[in-house]
């Protein structure tokens, strides 16, 4: 039993009596003493998974049961949104329990009152909303999301004047480097000038030192690297300066500037903390590990110093945001920050208190988990030790599987085919088991998305930095880049070799013969040289320009490399020489090459020509013109619907970005390109919304996105030393990162310092980057690199805590000798050999593991000629060869490879026969027609108009009658759609809210989606949408990361205009006021008739069922949509019900749950009615009203609801 703690002795109910109470289990002996620990500071070091958020509700119940709080002097702190709302609802649902036990509580005959919970930058937003005034800040400073500050950097980079001709950087790597660089600033309440004249000094420490004689190969460029970076770094820190009086002019404020401002007020307005601190007499701080120097120095100002009862709650090994100014180093801080009052008035470390019984993880997962953090553990800072978790007492055995293979194709085979086990398909679809891959970079999703597609293993690629690795979408954005900057020839090449153009390698050597032409000739791309320029124009110009550089010698005295680094294919497909033309090294296009590179640059002038349309219209026209919605929809294998899946996303991605700019600049292309870099260069991407595990694929994800979340089996492969833990890590002295220098940081004393006290140039850059002069790396063991490289490794081991302890129940962990084509062998990471060596206790099942004799000496795939005709037909793949060095042109000497890809060329061409001669095939299932056309296949007959013999074989796999309906489907989908004389694109998604107009009226709609017209802004629909955001900062909200959310800046100076108060009135009187929601505002998405029907539901209440299954289908669930409007009647009504009916559908297929077990209703708001819907449509009807709306009175005959 856990020791009294001196409230704890006085107090009437003990932590047990009340869970006992409240029907809950027993609290461990730790989480009890955390519980009823009294009003004082407190640091609680809580493991992955060990229930603290459990425990923190619990301590609150404590406090008020025993009258020390009441529930609104409680205020609850935390990262996202989701475990906002989590927290809240833990928290005020057992209050609501304690209500009903009957116990005598001091205050409880008055008004029940409910605690606080909110995230930090809400919290901030509040403090700042509330008292900016205080600082000089205008009561109507407004908000901007992240899309909006690339936005506006974007435009300060494009109208600097200074000199950036030291520094080839693109205009989108500056955008990124100045929004960090601005964001580091915030974070560690640094001044910009600070930077710019800390940057200046070192520069100036470099020039005055000599340059050793002692040069050798590449000293000189190490060199100028370091100079050229504290120039550029210095340029960053001036548009910082520009952005924030940029900023300032038009009134608003970003998040970083909100944590600032934030900080100030507490550390310089000492009535704000004497209001908080009287507010709130207990604060609960959530993930403190996660926190900034700057949210330390907020709650430090309001909070701190007068032993105030805050409880700190974290896991230091779980400290993987050092990029967003995050460090575990404030966690051990803590308790100094937060000192405790002694009984003589004196101050002393606020005690810390532990979790360590992990509810999560099985024992060998559990015990995987402790080996890898064993040396995190071993030097405790601050005299804070940091404990290993124990198993719970129900913990099953569990398995982690630990694997090195001979090679990276057999780990990703071996791979799959264990999760493909583990999927258990046999099984309902809500008892199999969630499965997930977390690699720690995206670049290895695509082998393994591979062998996922020729294994028929359903899988979703999540977040936005995973998303771009998808092919589809990458192509998109390969034109996006092209559009946008004629210099990105690195994403030409992609679109010029692809399945659409294949573009053959003579064609590309004369290509880039031509670029280098034009990079002797110079010309600069003005407005008439690029890809709108006016095509007599452009000849004339291009003509010109090949008679100069034949003319003068002098533009032909340049190298080839020099030539190359200047040239750009998009120059040169936009600048086309004259037909005839020879380089000069006496190539030439061919005719069908130099066709498709016309057609090619007057594709791409066209859409240049589009570049102002808001962003997601972009995409879609980049989409049609590419054929891409066509094509994955062709996709063999996938269904239609979750074939658009990846582009699906990418465009909500895109909507997100232009909805975030709220002054008309949402098609600005260079800050939507910026940021999606940004979220390629951070494996962890931008952030996942609103993720639940499925049951139905594996996901795939980076580890650092893996963070909160767990799943049945995780599988973690690539663990090679150099990629896991990786050998290449950001440090400030990168040139082109925006980072702040470490030794401005506000957690420096944690970090490594780069030393500028050397003799030499060579000796001061060489400390910077790890880089010395032979000989002289034995005399300087310490450098700043080497010490970062440490860091570092800490950072990667803290990554692998985390990803391991995702694992419920299945653990898999593997690497492989040989990496693709790599000469030199791989070693095992070092965690996968600290797992792999417990074995021998139990720990681990040790499968196949390759020693070095047994994998050969050289790799196998290094330096094998590996063959293939190419371009190859996109319908059949390509035949790679494996050819025999001796003869590499000997044919008869190659050996195929097993064909990954399907060949379907064959089978999609008897498929197009059939539905071209055929009567059309109904997606629905026109099973006579199908059945025709199966007896035809069977009897060797072909179509009128088609080939004399017999039908041709489909591709392995499928056959041509299941590629015949494919086909039809897509054509049905890609055909207007003629319904009362509107012809119409039918698209491949639509809102509920949609469906409901479909139903109601066709024809409005079908002329809304021939013409789109923007709608104008509506009173209602901003009353709407501002009573939706305020009724789910009552719930807690949900769940996106609250630093990465552009719609979190909801406007609260607007609700007097709006007339919001009658509705919160009307609410707060409703009986769902009280009521905690499972759900808020969860997207769901469900297929009817081919089309998916998308939508958010407000709010979803459960009742009964088992209370640790969140998902128990015996559950009783109520969905809920509040409305503003007036109540409708009649058929209105009825119509209007629809859009409850697919979310009731939705919600049944994303859970498993049965219909009947579903209620849904709508709630007016500002009339307090409620309307309970019952005998909602399902699935055949929903098929029958969408085939009305569609096709009119002959589609199918369906009556409306």
């Amino acid at each position: 039993m856990a020791p009294l703690t001196p409230a704890a002795a006085t107090a009437r109910y003990g932590p047990e009596e009340l869970a006992e109470r409240l029907g809950q289990y027993a609290p461990t002996p730790e989480q009890s003493a955390v519980v009823s620990s009294g009003l004082e500071p407190r640091l609680v070091v809580a493991g992955a998974g060990s229930g603290k958020t459990a425990t923190m509700s619990d301590r609150v119940v404590w406090l008020v049961a025993n009258g020390l709080v009441a529930p609104d002097q409680v205020l609850g702190v935390t990262f996202t949104r989701k475990a906002a709302g989590e927290l809240a609802h833990r928290i005020n649902r057992k209050l609501d329990l304690l209500a009903e036990t009957g116990l005598e509580i001091e205050g409880a005959e008055e008004a029940p009152a409910r605690a606080s919970v909110s995230t930090y930058h809400s919290y901030a937003h509040t403090l700042v909303r509330d008292h900016g005034m205080r600082i000089g800040l205008e009561p109507d400073t407004g908000m901007i999301g992240e899309a909006q500050s690339y936005q506006l950097v974007s435009r300060i980079v494009r109208a600097y004047e200074g000199d950036l001709g030291f520094a080839e950087v693109p205009a989108s790597t500056l955008v990124r480097g100045v929004i960090k660089l601005a964001a580091d600033c915030a974070e560690h309440l640094v001044e910009p000038e600070d930077v710019e004249h800390f940057l200046a000094e070192a520069h100036a420490r470099g020039e005055s030192l000599p340059y050793s004689a002692k040069q050798v190969e590449g000293s000189n460029a190490k060199v100028t690297s370091v100079f050229t970076m504290l120039r550029l770094r210095r340029v960053m820190s001036e548009l910082v300066v520009d952005y924030r009086a940029a900023k300032a002019a038009a009134g608003v404020m970003d998040y970083g500037d909100l944590v600032r401002h934030a900080a100030r007020i507490a550390a310089e307005v000492d009535a704000v903390g004497e209001i908080e601190r009287s507010r709130f007499r207990v604060v609960l701080l959530d993930e403190f590990q996660d926190t900034s120097h700057a949210q330390l120095e907020l709650f430090r100002g309001l909070y701190g110093g007068e032993g105030h009862a805050v409880t700190a709650v974290g896991d230091p090994n779980q400290s993987i945001y050092g990029f967003r100014g995050a460090s575990a180093g404030q966690l051990f801080a803590f308790p100094g920050t937060f000192p405790r009052r002694l009984p003589d008035g004196g101050l002393a470390p606020a005690p810390v208190s532990y979790l360590t019984t992990a509810w999560r993880n099985s024992l060998n997962v559990l015990a995987a988990a402790n080996t890898v953090a064993g040396p995190l553990r071993s030097a405790p800072v601050g005299g804070i030790e940091v404990r290993p978790l124990e198993p719970a007492p129900s913990a099953p055995e569990g398995e982690v599987r630990v694997a090195w293979l001979p090679d990276s194709e057999q780990e990703a085979e071996a791979v799959v085919e264990a999760l493909r086990v583990a999927g258990r398909d046999e099984l309902p679809l809500a008892e199999r088991p969630t499965r997930a891959v977390l690699c720690r970079t995206r670049s290895q999703f695509e082998p393994l998305m591979e062998v996922m597609d020729a294994a028929g293993v359903p899988y979703e690629v999540l977040g936005l930095s995973g998303l771009l690795s998808v092919p589809e979408v990458a192509d998109v954005i390969a034109v996006l880049q092209v559009v946008s900057d004629p210099s990105r020839s690195d994403h030409l090449m992609r679109i010029l070799t692809g399945a659409r153009w294949r573009i053959g390698p003579a064609d590309l050597m004369a290509l880039q013969d031509r670029a280098r032409d034009l990079a002797r000739n110079r010309r600069p791309a003005g407005p008439g040289a690029g890809p709108g320029q006016d095509g007599a124009a452009a000849g004339a110009a291009r003509d010109a320009g090949d008679a100069a550089s034949a003319q003068d010698p002098a533009l032909l005295d340049t190298s080839p490399e020099e030539d190359a680094e200047s040239s750009s294919l998009v120059e040169a497909l936009d600048w086309l020489p004259p037909a005839g033309w020879v380089s000069a090294a006496g190539r030439s296009f061919s005719d069908e090459g130099r066709r498709r590179l016309e057609r090619l640059a007057a594709e791409l002038r066209s859409l240049s020509g589009q570049t102002g349309l808001e962003l997601p219209a972009l995409i879609r026209l980049v989409e049609r013109t590419l054929g891409l919605d066509l094509e994955v929809q062709a996709r063999p294998g996938v269904p239609g619907v979750a074939a658009r899946r990846h582009l699906d996303a990418f465009l909500d991605a895109a909507r997100d970005f232009s909805q975030g700019a709220e002054d008309g600049s949402g098609s600005d292309l260079t800050a939507f390109l910026a940021w999606l870099e940004a979220a390629e260069e951070r494996e962890n991407g931008l952030g996942i919304t609103g993720m639940e595990p499925r049951h139905d694929a594996v996901q795939l994800l980076t580890a650092h996105a893996s963070k909160g979340l767990e799943w049945d089996v995780v599988a973690v492969p690539g663990m090679v030393d150099g990629q896991f833990p990786g050998k290449t890590f950001d440090t400030w002295t990168a040139e082109r990162s925006g980072h702040l220098p470490w030794d401005l940081r506000g957690d420096r004393e944690s970090l490594p310092h780069w030393s500028r006290d050397w003799e030499t140039q060579q000796d001061w850059a060489g400390h910077a980057l790890g880089w010395f002069l032979k000989g002289q790396q034995e005399a300087y063991p310490d450098s700043y690199k080497e010490q970062a490289a440490a860091h570092h490794l800490q950072e990667e081991r803290r990554l692998a805590y985390v990803a391991f302890t995702r694992a419920r129940t299945l653990l898999l962990v593997s690497g492989s000798h040989w990496r693709g084509g790599n000469k030199t062998p791989a070693e095992p990471s070092v965690f996968l050999a600290e797992l792999a060596g417990q074995s021998d206790a139990g720990v681990v099942v040790r499968g196949p593991w390759t020693v070095p004799e047994e994998a050969g000496e050289t790799n196998p795939f290094a330096g094998r000629m590996l063959t293939a005709w190419w371009p190859f037909d996109p319908l059949d793949g390509p035949e790679i060869r494996v050819m025999d060095p001796a003869a590499p042109h000997d044919e008869d000497r190659a050996t195929p490879l097993p064909r990954r890809s399907r060949p379907r060329r064959v089978a999609l061409e008897a498929a197009a026969a059939w539905v071209r001669s055929a009567a059309p095939l109904a997606l629905a299932g026109d099973t006579a027609a199908l059945a025709a056309a199966d007896a035809a296949s069977a009897e060797g007959a072909v179509p009128e108009d088609g080939t004399d013999g017999a039908a041709p074989e489909a591709g392995p796999g499928e056959s041509a009658r299941d590629i015949a309906r494919q086909v039809q489907w897509v054509l049905d989908r890609a055909a207007p759609v003629n319904h009362r004389g509107t012809t119409v694109e039918l698209p491949s998604h639509i809102s509920a809210s949609t469906f409901v107009e479909m139903a109601g009226d066709p024809d409005a709609l079908a002329r809304q989606l021939r013409r789109p017209m923007p709608r104008p802004p509506a009173h209602a629909a901003r009353r709407g949408t501002a009573f939706h955001a305020w009724v789910e900062e009552h719930f807690g909200s949900t769940g996106m990361l609250d630093f990465d959310d552009p719609e979190d800046s909801a406007d609260h100076w607007v609700e007097e205009a709006l007339d919001l108060e009658p509705m919160k009135r009307s609410f707060l009187a409703s009986r769902w006021a009280d009521r905690v929601p499972a759900y808020v505002e969860p997207p769901v998405e469900t297929t009817v008739g081919g089309v998916t029907l998308r939508g958010r539901i407000d709010a979803v209440f459960r009742e009964g069922g088992t209370t640790s299954a969140p998902d128990d289908p015996d559950a009783r669930w109520e969905l809920v949509d509040w409305k503003t409007g007036a109540v409708p009647r009649g058929r209105d009504l009825e119509v209007k019900s629809l859009q409850l009916a697919v979310y009731r559908l939705a919600w049944s297929r994303l859970h498993g749950i049965p219909l009947e077990n579903i209620s849904a209703s709508f709630v007016y708001v500002a009339h307090g009615v409620e309307k309970a819907m019952h005998d909602l449509a399902g699935e055949a009807e929903l098929e029958r009203i969408l085939a009305r709306a569609i096709h009119g009175d002959e589609g199918a005959g369906a009556s409306a609801p």
